[in-house]
């Protein structure tokens, strides 16, 4: 299995088991066969995996399932919150062309976290205090700390679980019956 591969089954292993809306995941540009592939394969199930930015030898790659971050996306809290930060969308990709173009100018906006499934008000919470909040695994909780180490500790053992498989031998379009 290449690194490429690898890489994405254990950060983007639980948007493909239906855990996570999206997932970023940064990879060398000479796997980009590979990332060429699995977008291919993927996309039969909805999912989709979008360039955000090319850096030097690397590309982040937001990778999302397209009905699953519309849901969240179209939700009336999130709508304004993202409505606040500048994004008009009406559809889970319009938003993520949007986060894309933010991106490619060189910064790396906070409100991603609503679309990698952290809770709003942890995103709010991060945006007005960064040094703020309670370290949850992998994000920092500015309300429900408990439901946030249980969220965290799910998405974990999910991309352990996934990370076993691969390393025993399985592809990701074995372990999700894409291919």
């Amino acid at each position: 299995m290449s690194e490429t591969e690898y890489a994405i089954g254990r950060t983007c292993g639980v948007t493909f088991a239906g855990i996570k809306p999206a997932s970023l995941v940064a990879v060398r540009k000479r796997g980009k066969a590979t990332l060429a592939r699995l977008r291919r394969s993927f996309c039969r199930k909805g999912f989709s995996f979008t360039v955000l930015r090319e850096q030097g030898e690397r590309v982040l790659v937001c990778v999302y399932h397209a009905a699953r971050l519309e849901q969240l996306l179209l939700s009336a809290e999130v709508r304004a919150f993202l409505g606040e930060q500048g994004y008009r969308y009406a559809t889970a990709g319009e938003a993520v062309e949007t986060l894309r173009q933010r991106m490619a100018e060189g910064g790396f906006p906070h409100e991603v976290g609503v679309f990698l499934g952290y809770p709003l008000r942890d995103v709010r919470g991060f945006i007005a205090d960064p040094y703020g909040g309670t370290p949850c695994g992998a994000w920092k909780a500015y309300g429900d700390e408990e439901g946030a180490q249980r969220t965290s500790e799910r998405w974990r053992r999910c991309s352990q679980s996934i990370c076993r498989m691969m390393d025993s031998g399985k592809s990701l379009t074995q372990i999700f019956g894409v291919g």
